[in-house]
């Protein structure tokens, strides 16, 4: 009778689990199931309605596996990929934090900085938009020309831009965009006025955002980024890094042997039909 003793203890440890918050059927739901389903699910519950919630999605699991769902293959395959997406991400993501910590993302930005470095203009812009219709493009065109020659004429640019730009967020501060870096605007705007030298006018020209003329409210120059600034690009280029880094070590560690034969009957009679005719 020494093992009904040996039994009774382990059941009884088991129900002294402190992390066990609900016992649903055969199922013991514990305070990390409960924090995933809370994080995950809805944060604005409280952490008993988040356990009320996991208890009614843990009984119908109970209800499938008593059921015997996991014996059909179709649901034990979708039962399968989940813990593979799971375990895969997590993997990735322990990975990535331990190439992505604050010290070597740090390390990095003193390494690549110079590299980070951007072109820089400050300028002032008015726009027109650039309708579809045809008519209305050749008359836009005109408008832009008018304002050109306004400014190129002796106006203040500011004061024409709160007059007639059409881009009222800038319009109304005179067409002042305010420092812009490259890659932050299209491309054929920043080509358009990274030559311009401080106080020069552009001629017009056209991006998909209209037709624009503007004018370099101080010379163009190089920055480097802060930290912070590349912090978010610095992270995802280490994360990608070293998530390449690890798929290329599983393939040297782990043996794969493929039977493509066998999915043949996967294509269907379709395509085993067209294979006969070929």
């Amino acid at each position: 009778m020494r093992w009904m003793g040996a039994v009774l203890g382990l059941l009884l440890a088991a129900c002294g689990d402190k992390d066990v918050v609900a016992d649903v059927g055969g199922t013991a739901l514990k305070r990390a199931d409960v924090a995933w389903f809370w994080e995950t699910r809805d944060r604005d519950a409280t952490p008993e309605q988040a356990l009320d919630a996991l208890v009614d999605r843990a009984r119908l699991a109970e209800g499938a596996t008593r059921a015997g769902l996991l014996d059909d293959p179709a649901v034990a395959a979708r039962v399968e990929a989940a813990r593979r997406e799971v375990l895969a991400n997590a993997y990735l993501d322990k990975v990535a934090a331990e190439s992505g910590t604050e010290d070597a993302l740090r390390q990095r930005y003193e390494k690549e900085k110079e590299s980070l470095s951007r072109r820089q203009v400050h300028v002032a812009h008015l726009v027109v938009r650039l309708p579809a219709d045809a008519r209305a493009r050749t008359e836009a065109r005109a408008r832009i020309n008018l304002l050109y020659a306004r400014v190129q004429g002796g106006e203040d640019f500011a004061a024409v831009a709160r007059e007639a730009s059409e881009d009222a967020a800038t319009g109304e501060k005179g067409g002042d965009l305010g420092p812009v870096r490259e890659g932050q605007v299209d491309p054929r705007f920043f080509d358009a006025v990274v030559e311009l030298k401080q106080g020069e006018l552009s001629k017009p020209f056209e991006t998909a955002f209209g037709l624009h003329v503007a004018k370099a409210l101080e010379a163009p120059r190089t920055v480097v980024p802060t930290f912070q600034e590349v912090r978010g690009e610095l992270a995802a280029r280490a994360r990608h890094e070293a998530a390449k880094a690890l798929e290329e070590q599983l393939r040297s560690n782990i043996s794969v042997k493929r039977h493509p034969e066998r999915l043949r009957e996967l294509a269907g009679p379709a395509r085993s039909k067209g294979e006969e005719s070929e």
